[in-house]
């Protein structure tokens, strides 16, 4: 104790010895409270203990204070015996502040109310910076708005008005037929065989072949057929024939008679051609490429109001998603006229495969037209405030799936080939999933799966629960929010039943 406190002390105990009563009256909101001198003067530092002089010489009843009479209660209870404790009924918030106006430090609480004070005061630290970094004032109305304003406000889903709801609608459904366009064109059943006319150009753009050949596949085919259908057609009843076939047929050919030269000619023709090997591959629907065509057209316009619209170009382009898209669209747009220009480039591999690569990337055009949506901002606020809880948990994985791969490799033998294989298991054992493709066989190993996957089941039920709880406050917080920025908040009023005095008109 320092001097200057220990001199208080002594004040404060001069005061007591001075006085007549032993007892400090007070009143609290109307409520009448006593507290020993004695018990005052040990703690100077608080409101009490600085007032101690002035409460000696003040009558019983002329000191009160208008301060909520229940936490009082835990501190009036404090001074008594010397442990504080915080009441279930009352809000951390208006506890904390009545400590502070009586001068009571909060690290006195006993630890039975401690941690749930400092849980309170950690999710009010958590939702202070929510609100910090996740603005809440996205949602305007036009009042007070240029035209630009507006229509930013209403393609990048920073309003609720009807138009904003209606372009989002507009924009999302030409983003989910993007991605089914690009998933369903990868089904085999949904693909179609190569024209004889793409075959020709396939055929013929990096090979050699006959000028007779070149001439007959240039001016006597139907680009409507199939490949295979057509050179059938070519073939004729030919179409079984092999080389030797042919050459015997011609060896008896009289080429003296101009009626025998003519069909040793085509002999001859359709022996090339019956030499022609045509692609087995498969392509797109045509439907698929006109699909991509309005959506490449939709998302530049779209690009160009955005790019006209937005505040600043450059604080644009610093968000990933908007990076991301852009990247998207442009290699769309590239590899489409691309595909109907380059041969190469739609049936062949090569350097520009990075293009169709990229347009794998158009899922992430869900992130950008959500990501105002209240359940997208918390849920990647929550991502980097409990970053180290994710490096826990990816600790306790990395840690547990190297310990049962490694024992597992040398028990299972047969089973694991290779120690990576025995990470692959391990991983899909710790986290639950188990696709069952790599299992142990003896009994040994089945024990060391066991204790695996329980290890896992514990260190996932450790962990996510803090980063679901924090996920599920803040939505609620974001979701209020939203609703008082709207108006849409409404008061709660209490009705209050009449008894039965009130029922006969008493």
């Amino acid at each position: 104790m320092t001097t200057q406190m220990m001199g208080k002390v002594e004040d404060a105990k001069s005061y007591m010895i001075n006085s007549k009563s032993s007892r400090v009256e007070m009143y609290v909101a109307g409520t009448r409270f006593e507290i020993p001198k004695e018990k005052l003067a040990n703690y100077p530092g608080t409101l009490l203990g600085k007032m101690l002089p002035k409460l000696c010489k003040e009558k019983g009843g002329d000191i009160s204070f208008n301060r909520p009479v229940e936490i009082f209660k835990a501190i009036h209870t404090y001074f008594l015996t010397d442990k504080l404790h915080m009441p279930l009924n009352v809000c951390p918030g208006q506890f904390a502040e009545e400590l502070e106006f009586w001068g009571v430090g909060s690290e006195l609480l006993e630890p039975c109310c401690l941690y749930r004070f400092l849980s309170f005061r950690q999710q009010e630290e958590t939702s202070k910076r929510f609100r910090k970094n996740i603005p809440t004032d996205n949602l305007v109305t036009s009042g007070g708005y240029s035209c630009r304003q507006r229509l930013w406000c209403i393609i990048d889903n920073r309003e609720s008005s009807v138009l904003a709801k209606i372009y989002l609608g507009f924009i999302l459904t030409f983003v989910l037929l993007s991605l089914a366009s690009l998933s369903l064109s990868t089904v085999q059943s949904l693909q179609r065989k190569m024209t004889i006319c793409e075959a020709r150009d396939l055929l013929f753009n990096d090979n050699d072949y006959d000028d007779e050949v070149k001439e007959y596949f240039d001016n006597n085919v139907d680009c409507s057929k199939d490949a295979d259908i057509a050179m059938m057609s070519f073939l004729g009843e030919y179409a079984g024939y092999s080389d030797a076939d042919f050459d015997e047929k011609m060896a008896k050919i009289n080429r003296t008679n101009p009626h025998e030269v003519r069909y040793f000619a085509a002999l001859k023709l359709k022996k090339k051609l019956k030499q022609v090997k045509i692609p087995d591959k498969l392509t797109r629907l045509q439907v698929f490429d006109r699909i991509d065509l309005i959506v490449h057209a939709v998302f530049t316009v779209d690009l160009i109001l955005r790019l006209l619209a937005c505040p600043s170009i450059i604080m644009y382009y610093k968000s990933l998603l908007n990076i991301s898209d852009s990247i998207v669209l442009i290699c769309g747009i590239v590899g489409f006229v691309l595909e109907k220009n380059l041969i190469n480039f739609t049936y062949e591999t090569g350097d520009l495969d990075i293009l169709i690569y990229f347009q794998q990337l158009r899922v992430f055009r869900l992130l950008r037209i959500f990501q105002h949506v209240a359940a997208i901002k918390v849920l990647a606020f929550c991502f980097k405030e409990n970053f180290k809880e994710i490096l826990v948990l990816l600790l306790f994985l990395f840690v547990g799936v190297n310990f049962f791969a490694n024992f597992l490799y040398f028990v299972e033998t047969d089973t694991m080939k290779s120690i990576p294989t025995a990470w692959w298991w391990g991983l899909i054992t710790m986290t639950t999933v188990g696709y069952g493709d790599i299992y142990p066989t003896s009994a040994l190993g089945r024990i060391i799966g066991a204790c695996c996957a329980i290890s896992g089941v514990i260190v996932l039920a450790l962990v996510i629960p803090i980063f679901v709880n924090n996920f599920l406050a803040l939505y609620e917080l974001a979701h209020l929010l939203g609703k008082e920025k709207t108006g849409k908040l409404k008061p709660i009023t209490l009705q209050t039943l009449p008894t039965k005095h009130q029922d006969k008109g008493i």
